[in-house]
């Protein structure tokens, strides 16, 4: 940034970037913007530093405007392409060629726009980018090398050697990392008996193992497919979440607890879940129901009287009393049974 004095020529107001009420100027060259400066101080810590500092500290431009920047070291295109993602007229829609989303980047990365550069991540990996310029860009823009793999991949398979001009643009260090993963190749095709491998010979999953570990990233996970969440909730296969029924509660048990397995399986023992059975027997005289812990009930022995309700502390339901003595064991309730 520097001072405006130093700006040559007439300055021209953006034809798309000078909008009615905002209320931050910036100047690149000698096109001028008038922008907002909420979304700057909103998602940038570099711009809310300069939005926050005093206008004689340096950090701002010297013009009359009281948040006015003059950016000396920015291009004006990748400017304007920059702004286009703030004020995309096309709601969540950005089409745009890779050339545009690498200006995009840059900036973002730049000034700490973590959500502009993770929408440019996600647009890039839309697009067929040459290995070597995806690799160029990610290592400049400290993009995850995970992403990276499907490039290393090809430019480890690759027959054709590295130029000199490849060579400089990927830096000493990723050609020599190549040159190890390519090593490696070749050794193992020959230790499994294979007189004049080609790099055709190496499946990718083959290759991805050499490269993760010559890079340094990380292993695979497990399948996308195992930990995606569909709309219902479910995950698509064996995970770490409790299965829902579409409406967001966990199946029940039979004896009111709540399960943990996924589409329909026992987390303990993947077998589906037996169906929910509720008890329709009646209520003894203790409050339980006749049949516990899946045994049938079975008589007293011969030698032994049951308890009466006034022995046992509880009272017979008025129910009982009407009920008539064929189906009882022996005595003789309420003093209705009689005597054959």
């Amino acid at each position: 940034m520097s001072s405006s004095q130093d700006r040559v020529g007439r300055v021209i107001h953006h034809k798309d970037y000078y909008l009615r009420g905002g209320d931050m100027d910036v100047l690149i060259g000698n096109h001028q913007y008038r922008i907002h400066s909420f979304f700057f101080y909103r998602e940038s810590l570099v711009w809310r530093q300069m939005l926050e500092a005093p206008p004689n500290s340096g950090e701002r431009g010297s013009t009359d405007a009281p948040s006015s920047f003059t950016l000396d070291d920015v291009k004006s295109e990748d400017f304007e392409r920059f702004l286009w993602v703030i004020y995309n007229p096309q709601y969540s829609l950005y089409d745009a060629p890779v050339e545009t989303w690498l200006s995009i980047i840059s900036l973002a990365h730049r000034w700490n726009f973590c959500k502009i550069k993770d929408l440019a991540i996600r647009e890039l990996e839309k697009l067929d980018i040459e290995p070597i310029e995806k690799i160029v860009a990610y290592h400049e823009y400290k993009i995850n090398k995970t992403f990276l793999l499907p490039a290393y991949i090809a430019m480890c398979k690759r027959e054709k050697p590295l130029s000199l001009a490849e060579g400089m643009s990927l830096g000493m260090e990723t050609v020599l990392r190549l040159a190890d993963a390519r090593e490696r190749a070749r050794q193992q095709a020959a230790e499994s008996g294979i007189r004049s491998p080609t790099f055709d010979d190496f499946e990718d999953a083959q290759m991805e193992d050499m490269v993760r570990e010559v890079f340094g990233i990380q292993p695979r996970p497990m399948s996308p497919g195992r930990h995606s969440r569909n709309s219902s909730g479910v995950f698509n296969g064996v995970g770490g979440t409790a299965i829902t029924n579409g409406f967001g509660f966990a199946a029940p048990k039979a004896n009111g607890e709540t399960t943990s397995g996924f589409n329909g399986l026992d987390s303990a023992t993947h077998k589906p879940f037996d169906t929910l059975h509720v008890s329709t027997e009646p209520l003894s005289t203790n409050g339980s129901t006749t049949k516990a812990d899946g045994k049938k009930p079975q008589a007293p022995p011969k030698d032994e009287k049951p308890l009466t309700s006034e022995q046992n502390g509880a009272s017979p339901p008025a129910a009982l009393g009407a009920a008539d003595n064929k189906g009882s064991a022996g005595g003789k309730p309420n003093g209705t049974a009689k005597n054959k």
